[in-house]
């Protein structure tokens, strides 16, 4: 799994941002910051939020490395959704798997 400070560096790249003194300025930081933080320095959480803001990238992301980084473009599921989930993983793989099945069976094709 990347670092964080990798996680930052590809966030940078993806965005297009190749003046550090840019990013710091919009930041509020001085540019050694980011610098630091892109070696997997320590960063606050304000400053965390203010990255994934200014660079527009999921914080999840950015700071656990869960999800990808524009995880928080996609639409949240709905709690039906979140439900099925919750109860999708008490079920055993079997029971899973036809369940799965089911729901196939069941849904309309386009």
């Amino acid at each position: 799994m990347a670092s964080r400070g990798e996680r930052l560096s590809e966030a940078i790249k993806g965005r297009g941002i190749t003046k550090m003194l840019s990013l710091a300025l919009d930041l509020r930081v001085h540019e050694s910051a980011i610098s630091r933080w892109r070696r997997d320095g320590a960063m606050t959480l304000d400053n965390a939020v203010r990255l994934s803001e200014v660079l527009d990238v999921s914080l999840d992301w950015l700071i656990l490395g869960r999800g990808d980084m524009d995880r928080h473009k996609t639409t949240p599921p709905h709690p039906e959704e979140a439900d099925l989930i919750q109860v999708g993983r008490r079920l055993p793989a079997a029971a899973l798997g036809h369940l799965l099945v089911f729901l196939e069976s069941v849904t309309p094709t386009d």
